[in-house]
């Protein structure tokens, strides 16, 4: 079964079910529940991107 998760704490996608926290979901690696979706876009931050949209329309509206 392939996951769409990675571990926020430590980048890995190698994750297990863990019997003795009633099959919570853990990263094998370092041990973290923490989890987010893996990112397919090639730019990592896009609100830099969302920022400097704003900056330029702002810009010509003053002008």
């Amino acid at each position: 079964m392939k996951f769409n998760k990675i571990c926020l704490n430590c980048g890995s996608s190698n994750l297990v079910s863990d019997r003795s926290l009633g099959g919570k979901m853990v990263c094998f690696k370092c041990g973290s529940s923490s989890f987010g979706h893996k990112s397919f876009s090639r730019i990592p931050n896009k609100k830099i991107i969302y920022f400097l949209i704003a900056l330029v329309v702002l810009l010509l509206v003053i002008l």
